[in-house]
């Protein structure tokens, strides 16, 4: 077995793989809930260590459009610059932009860092004024003075901290903030702080020679290929980061504390400021920074979702067991996140594709 198929991530991992149930039968079981074309690449982290299922031609080190687990990148790098000291979480946003941008609030109440993080800022998936998104063409250019002249324009109908409201709005606006602050690319300040650390050496938004070869191709629910969408600057930390499965592994061992990593403080930091969604499909259902968190079935599921034009993508962990899943693929796969749940803890039902 290569290392493509296999990953120890780290010391505190070198022992014996763990066994996986039904573990080659991943693949097939999501094409079974499906029918997307592509295909998926599994992996599972435990204290005994991790493995990687494949699924030919993909492997652990191919590279994925990894969508909004980007906003996972994006919250860590925002806890910590926390702990460095260089913002904090209630800081306004205003803060941290040119004094021309008119930053909306209600009744007073400013939107700050810490509600980006945890969606609760009111503002809405995307700028109003952003063309509608079509999968026969290309994301539509936006610019950060267009990101600007938005955030101006837009109205809120509540107090940040109030309501769930997810938003690429929000977390492009983030990464943008952090940026300033930094005085550095958003990619170039992901990869120093967060990538650099881990050693995540695939996951960039700038793919290198050594990654466009080891692109994966997407493809649509109807099993065509398609050409992927080009996030703007604007939407980077939202959704724009390319990644492995053996990344991302690198990424949940440190998340779990499984692996040691001079991150820790900020990744604990993640799961503090949390709260109820208030879902009534998901009634324990909460948010975290970047993360997720479901409370259910005696368990509690920390993870994350993502898609975009021809991929799909889950990353997450039990805090009951202690084992981690994360599932790439090349196809645009709806019980994906389903999935990722039941391999998690198997009290969690797969649902019946609709």
């Amino acid at each position: 077995m290569n290392r493509r198929h296999f990953l120890l991530a780290g010391s505190a991992m070198l022992a014996t793989t763990p066994t996986w149930a039904a573990e080659d039968s991943v693949p097939d079981l999501l094409k079974s809930q499906t029918g997307s074309g592509g295909g998926i690449v599994a992996a599972m982290l435990d204290q005994r260590g991790a493995r990687i299922v494949p699924s030919a031609p993909l492997d652990g080190d191919t590279v994925f459009e990894i969508a909004s687990l980007t906003k996972i990148l994006t919250a860590l790098l925002l806890a910590d610059m926390v702990q460095s000291g260089d913002v904090a979480l209630d800081d306004p946003v205003a803060k941290y932009l040119p004094a021309h941008v008119g930053v909306p609030d209600y009744d007073g109440h400013a939107i700050t860092l810490r509600h980006l993080a945890t969606y609760t800022a009111g503002l809405p998936a995307f700028p109003d004024d952003l063309p509608k998104l079509d999968k026969a063409k290309p994301f539509p250019d936006y610019s950060i003075d267009q990101l600007y002249a938005a955030l101006a324009n837009t109205k809120l109908s509540y107090a940040p901290g109030e309501h769930y409201r997810y938003s690429n709005f929000g977390y492009g606006l983030l990464g943008h903030v952090l940026s300033r602050v930094a005085g550095m690319r958003y990619e170039d300040l992901v990869v120093a702080r967060v990538c650099a650390p881990l050693g995540m050496d695939s996951t960039r938004i700038t793919l290198t020679p050594s990654m466009r070869a080891r692109r994966a191709p997407g493809h649509s629910d109807r099993s065509d290929a398609v050409a992927s969408w080009v996030q703007p600057p604007a939407f980077e930390a939202a959704s724009a980061f390319f990644s492995t499965a053996n990344d991302l592994l690198k990424f949940l061992a440190a998340a779990m504390g499984q692996r040691s990593s001079s991150l820790a403080p900020a990744f604990a930091a993640l799961l503090q400021p949390r709260r109820s969604m208030k879902s009534t499909h998901y009634p324990g259902m909460n948010i975290a920074a970047g993360w997720f968190v479901f409370d259910d079935h005696g368990d509690e599921l920390v993870w994350k979702n993502g898609d975009t034009l021809g991929f799909t993508s889950f990353m997450g962990y039990s805090a009951k067991s202690q084992t981690g899943v994360i599932l790439l693929a090349n196809g645009e796969y709806p019980g994906l996140t389903d999935l990722g749940w039941h391999l998690l803890n198997a009290d969690f039902p797969l649902q019946k594709p609709g």
